[in-house]
């Protein structure tokens, strides 16, 4: 019986763990549509960054990364097909992380691989990231912009 009860807490601490960054999640999948797409369409190397922080930041590894890209490749979709629409529900979920300094710098960060994926670091990638920031609150030093 007491094994019954310490993997209902285990399960239990994990299921608010996935509640608790839900909100990242969201906005890290937004957020890099939105730099992937910033300079016309998103690539397999801006997938691949971002496959590699699914694996890495920690806040993210506790979703199946199959979920995670999901969410991201809807966001592309309703930037190619409803970008005005796409683009305020994105800055909506970004917004929900101002209040959080450390998963906002984490954003950026995300961001800025994602921009720079592809060994181009574009103006219109780099401008989306400057609007991001604003939207966070967070000035450009600390991220080498």
């Amino acid at each position: 019986m007491a094994s019954f009860f310490k993997s209902a807490k285990i399960a239990l601490a994990a299921e608010l763990d996935k509640l608790r960054n839900r909100q990242f999640l969201d906005a890290a999948m937004a957020a890099s549509a939105l730099v992937s797409m910033a300079d016309g369409d998103a690539n397999i190397t801006e997938y691949s960054i971002l496959d590699q922080a699914l694996e890495a930041i920690e806040a993210l590894r506790i979703y199946h990364p199959h979920d995670a890209m999901d969410l991201y490749r809807d966001y592309i979709e309703g930037l190619r097909t409803d970008p005005a629409g796409t683009r305020r529900k994105i800055m909506q979920s970004i917004e929900r992380l101002r209040e959080d300094r450390q998963a906002a710098e984490l954003l950026i960060r995300l961001c800025v691989a994602i921009g720079k994926a592809d060994e181009d670091f574009s103006a219109p990638e780099k401008a989306v990231i400057a609007e991001l920031r604003r939207v966070l609150a967070l000035d450009d030093k600390p991220f080498g912009l």
